[in-house]
């Protein structure tokens, strides 16, 4: 059984993205993610001959599609799992790269960064998340473009499922969520049972941002915000929408 708030390791994101992580995560299909890539194309004008950078690009869900749109798309990611799922169904035309965000090997050399699904804010030590958007905008061309799709800290504190069970693909999954009383954080701890044996027990642990503190952050670490969003339907930020996503360009 899952403690009321058990202890998230500060490196949580070492051990989560595995194998069973795509199973966990079934219901973000591939038809949504379509839709979510052709979505952020258009809102930053993606250009067949840019140089993309598909930044914490997991399973290559939303790679696949970036590909069909820009020639030259990189994928990047820290779980050597999901880029072996990657390269499965990708093939070997598409250059995928283990690496840590904080640490980008890159400068000025893409036209545009997408950073899909919360894939940001993963470091209890805020130093470490602004790093990751001076990485970004190093890694951009001058007047590079960048399209980050983020979780709404309102939407969240309003609508946290403290505790769900579910099954996905005979696995018993049990989920408790909590947000830390600073409001500071999200955090999630999961069981994964099969059989009535348990199989895994895996934390994570995100950074909430207000519009206002995502901006400033944004703005800090050298980046122009051109517009933000509240969905995948230009909605506007707000309590009543889950997602904050921003698009802009390099200082």
């Amino acid at each position: 059984m899952l403690a009321n708030k058990p202890k998230i390791s500060s490196n949580w994101f070492q051990n989560t993205f595995d194998s069973l992580y795509p199973i966990l995560y079934a219901h973000r299909t591939i038809e949504a993610a379509e839709a979510e890539t052709l979505f952020s194309i258009q809102q930053i004008r993606l250009q067949r001959d840019d140089r993309v950078l598909d930044l914490c690009c997991g399973g290559g869900r939303h790679i696949a599609h970036l590909a069909k749109e820009s020639e030259h798309v990189v994928g990047l990611d820290y779980s050597p799992q999901l880029l072996a799922i990657a390269r499965e169904s990708l093939g070997t035309g598409i250059p995928l790269i283990r690496g840590d965000m904080r640490y980008l090997p890159f400068h000025e050399h893409f036209d545009v960064i997408m950073n899909y699904f919360t894939s940001f804010g993963y470091f209890q030590d805020q130093h470490e998340n602004q790093q990751v958007v001076h990485n970004m905008m190093d890694a951009l061309k001058p007047d590079g473009r960048f399209f980050i799709d983020y979780m709404n800290k309102e939407w969240a504190i309003n609508n946290i499922e403290n505790e769900t069970h579910r099954t996905a693909e005979g696995f018993e999954v049990h989920e408790r969520r909590w947000i830390e009383s600073n409001g500071s954080r999200i955090n999630k701890a999961t069981i994964i049972n099969r059989g009535g044996d348990e199989i895994k027990h895996i934390g994570e642990s995100v950074q909430l941002y207000t519009e206002d503190e995502f901006s400033q952050m944004l703005e800090k670490g050298g980046a122009v915000i051109d517009a933000m969003f509240g969905d995948y339907s230009e909605a506007g930020v707000s309590p009543d929408h889950s997602r904050m996503i921003v698009v802009g360009r390099k200082a």
